[in-house]
């Protein structure tokens, strides 16, 4: 008989909790496992099969967070071990689905895939002492379903039941990989957009971040920096050069490198009293980019 997913994910927290090194939970009664690891001091990996509560085909995908170590500097990556990242996975019921789909920036067009209904949060717990700077990476890798070109899936990420951003910063094959970046935690999923309407995403993307970049934690030769760049690959954009927007959005992405510091805040802890500007807005610039390639004729 098939556990009930809180049933199985209460068993999984509890076996995270227990262990630093990594860690292989069978959900019992299912044939079916969750591996968690820290690999290379930098990268948290979960592999995961879950049962699908229909009888189906069990759903099975990857979940990776990477994060940057610099090695001039030991507070670039703090206490990353598994218990400290907060992971947990579920299967979503139609109730859920429907409430994600709601949250989702474009609820008409994008929705939870029936074939992967699954979430994967990451809340680190407040005592445990996680932090980083700059941005981490995040990839869901759907082993059961099958890559595209032009494929319409994307990553998704929320605060606990807030509202979803696109993050997608590339999909590509080797089953479905969807990959982005970010400086903040909290719901991701995979979601399929049914129209991938290249153009106006990319304008909304660029007044998104074009947004960002008014925030008052922003110091003025910074601003100046990355608002010129901006500006300089949104006119790019306008007038249909794409190869020249992209290599412009590069810039801005290799300014944030330099600039994180005092004057563009790039640190994120578990006591959650920072601000991590820096990830957000390269997260934001990775998203523009990906659309701007998909107009540029990417796969």
């Amino acid at each position: 008989m098939l556990l009930k997913r809180t049933q199985w994910l209460l068993i999984l927290s509890l076996v995270l909790g227990m262990a630093m090194a990594p860690v292989a939970s069978v959900l019992a009664g299912t044939g079916c496992t969750i591996t968690t690891t820290i690999e290379d001091g930098r990268k948290f990996k979960a592999d995961i099969c879950v049962p699908n509560p229909g009888g189906g085909a069990d759903y099975e995908m990857s979940f990776d967070l990477e994060f940057d170590v610099d090695p001039d500097d030991p507070g670039s990556l703090q206490n990353l071990t598994v218990p400290c990242v907060g992971f947990s996975v579920d299967v979503l019921d139609a109730g859920e689905i429907a409430n994600i789909d709601s949250r989702l920036p474009d609820p008409a067009n994008q929705a939870i895939d029936p074939a992967l209904p699954l979430r994967v949060t990451i809340e680190p717990p407040v005592g445990c002492g996680l932090a980083f700077k700059d941005d981490y990476d995040a990839e869901f890798d759907a082993t059961n379903l099958t890559w595209v070109a032009q494929s319409p899936y994307r990553l998704m990420k929320a605060p606990i039941g807030g509202s979803f951003v696109d993050i997608t910063a590339e999909v590509t094959p080797g089953s479905v990989r969807s990959r982005g970046c970010s400086g903040t935690f909290s719901e991701f999923v995979m979601v399929v957009d049914s129209v991938q309407d290249y153009a106006n995403e990319a304008i909304a993307a660029y007044a998104d971040l074009g947004l960002a970049l008014n925030d008052n934690a922003l110091g003025p030769t910074a601003r100046s920096t990355l608002k010129s760049d901006h500006g300089v690959s949104q006119a790019a954009f306008a007038a249909g050069n794409y190869a020249e927007a992209i290599a412009r959005l590069d810039d801005l992405k290799a300014h944030c490198g330099v600039l994180g510091g005092p004057a563009l805040p790039n640190a994120w802890r578990s006591a959650r009293d920072l601000v991590n500007l820096e990830g957000e807005l390269v997260s934001k610039t990775g998203h523009v980019r990906f659309l701007l390639g998909r107009l540029n004729g990417d796969p």
